[in-house]
């Protein structure tokens, strides 16, 4: 038993002074710190690429988001200003009378889904409300910021979003002054909109960004989280400065993507963006364990086969280097037979001549992956999903890519922007899904009337914006919106239903009647809304300097785009 021990022990140590077992050796270490050095580099390189490709995803969802809502928050903006300038003063002191006023008012544009209320100068109750509410006419409005904004600096106040006390819901109050002749504030009308109504804060509330991702939007004034994906965080207060070190950030204004840390130590991948009209922040937001989860899938499998590899690559050498050793080891016996006598001296045999290589695996399936994923996501950010027409952002590049390439080359071009006639009809009578086939044909036919050098964008909703390229004169703009508008009003075949809608426009001329590309639109924007007025479905140019409504359309957009760059 010793002597076989003893022998199994020598047989071993001889294996290890062997140059297969070094060669085995070296190989399988040389492959394991491989295998490692490249799982460091790759996991760093793979999570700053997927880092990089999914925040602009993510900043693309928030700042789409923002749009939504600031465009919703504009609307009624526009709205209650509207009705200020149109309530009669005389209503004032007949409250019966001025509900009805306001019930044909709500009922015609109920944007604000809890309805107006008129309020008095010394903010003890309300005049009138419509819908009624239990007890909101004996309210106490008198600490009401929005209330005081609105009395007391004339001016319209968003309020910060809390439970409202008639309605006990979250709601967001907005109120401005309704002036005599004088130009006296006489009363207050205020609107209230809950939170919680369709169509106005859905794609936060209603939407999640993967399985685990979520959206919040809050108020950096009121330091208030004003609606979440998370029901429970609703109406909180925002976290504490400190513990939230990007949250800290956009409160003091800085709007971009990044990694951080959450108020429950998690750590997330989180997007923020403003919504001007309001002072709110949107928060695009997804734990970097599930954002980052592709890498852990890679990585596993990749570290799986570097030690099954290892494996393979010993048993490998093993038979390699006893097959190229075998002759060597041939020739040691004869000579050690030759050296015994056994043997007659002769010449060894030389059996063959060959090289042995090494092989180098490559992982171009991920790369080709996340380049299929950067070329989706950058599709998305430029392009509106609905309609694969250029979004905001890209056709405002176009424009002014096209501005400075007319202005060098002399030339002339047209901004047109286009609003349907009639299409909210069509949305409120056959739904939402007739309402999106009709914006894909619209786009359809729009990109089919334009020349191959003409661009075309949805702004949102039933807004177009259209660039016609050498554009010399308006006869020639004139020419193409009669051509679009003839062939936006044939009728559309939306399934089981057919429809008539019509368009109209307004057209912005280079150099004509602007140099700077967010003035063409505000112009443009400004001729439309004269088109409307018009009678609809035709075209106006822009006539700022004369026309009193659309020049202050014009200086609302314009300040709009003042206040939206950065300081």
């Amino acid at each position: 038993m010793f002597a076989k021990s003893k022998e199994i022990y020598l047989r071993a140590r001889r294996l290890s002074k062997s140059i297969t077992f070094r060669l085995i050796v070296i190989g399988v270490a040389m492959v394991l710190v491989g295998s490692a050095v490249r799982h460091v580099i790759t996991r760093d390189l793979i999570r700053n690429g997927m880092q990089d490709l999914v925040a602009s995803q993510q900043l693309s969802m928030a700042q789409y988001a923002a749009e939504d809502i600031d465009e919703k928050i504009r609307a009624r903006r526009r709205l209650l200003e509207k009705l200020t300038a149109e309530l009669p003063v005389e209503l004032l002191s007949q409250p019966d009378k001025l509900e009805a006023w306001l019930a044909l008012r709500h009922n015609t544009a109920p944007l604000f889904s809890l309805g107006l209320v008129v309020i008095p100068p010394s903010g003890d109750g309300a005049i009138a409300d419509y819908p009624l509410f239990g007890g909101r006419r004996q309210l106490d409005f008198t600490d009401r910021d929005w209330f005081l904004n609105a009395r007391d600096k004339g001016q319209l106040s968003i309020g910060k979003p809390t439970i409202g006390r008639a309605s006990f819901q979250g709601v967001v109050n907005m109120a401005a002054p309704v002036r005599d002749a004088a130009g006296r504030t006489v009363a207050v009308l205020m609107g209230v909109t809950a939170l919680s109504m369709p169509g106005f804060l859905d794609l936060i509330q209603n939407h999640r960004i993967g399985k685990t991702g979520s959206f919040l939007l809050f108020s950096p004034q009121h330091e208030l989280i004003v609606t979440a994906t998370e029901s429970n965080l609703r109406l909180k207060p925002t976290p504490r400065p400190g513990i939230n070190r990007l949250h800290d950030q956009a409160m003091a204004g800085w709007r971009g993507a990044g990694v951080t840390m959450n108020a429950f130590g998690v750590e997330n991948l989180a997007a923020f963006a403003s919504v001007p009209s309001a002072d709110w922040v949107v928060v695009a937001r997804m734990p970097t364990q599930e954002a980052f989860g592709l890498l852990n899938q890679i990585l596993g499998p990749l570290v799986r086969t570097s030690v099954i590899a290892a494996l393979i690559l010993a048993l490998v050498l093993y038979f390699v280097l006893r097959y190229f050793f075998e002759p060597l080891n041939r020739s040691a016996l004869l000579m050690r037979s030759m050296a015994a006598g056994e043997l007659p001296l002769a010449e060894l045999p030389v059996h063959r001549q060959d090289e042995v290589g090494d092989m180098v695996a490559s992982f171009n399936a991920l790369v080709q992956k996340v380049q299929q994923s950067e070329s989706v996501m950058a599709h998305i950010a430029d392009h509106d999903v609905l309609t694969g027409l250029a979004n905001r952002r890209a056709f405002l590049t176009r424009l002014q890519q096209g501005v400075a390439l007319a202005g060098r080359r002399g030339a002339g071009l047209a901004v047109v922007f286009m609003d349907l006639d009639g299409f909210k009809a069509v949305n409120d009578n056959h739904g939402h899904a007739v309402g999106d086939n009709l914006l894909q044909q619209v786009a359809r036919r729009l990109k089919e009337g334009l020349r191959l050098s003409d661009s075309v964008g949805r702004l949102g909703g039933d807004e177009f914006l259209l660039l016609l390229q050498d554009c010399p004169d308006r006869e020639s703009a004139a020419m193409i919106a009669q051509k679009l508008i003839a062939q936006i009003s044939d009728p559309y075949t939306l399934g089981e239903v057919q429809v008539i809608i019509g368009a109209s426009m307004g057209i912005a001329m280079f150099p004509e009647h602007a140099n700077e590309p967010q003035e063409l639109i505000a112009l443009a924007d400004a001729a439309m809304y004269a088109a409307k007025r018009g009678g609809r479905k035709t075209f106006r140019f822009s006539e700022a300097a004369t026309d009193p409504v659309a020049q202050s359309r014009v200086d609302s957009h314009v300040s709009d785009r003042n206040a939206t760059q950065p300081k």
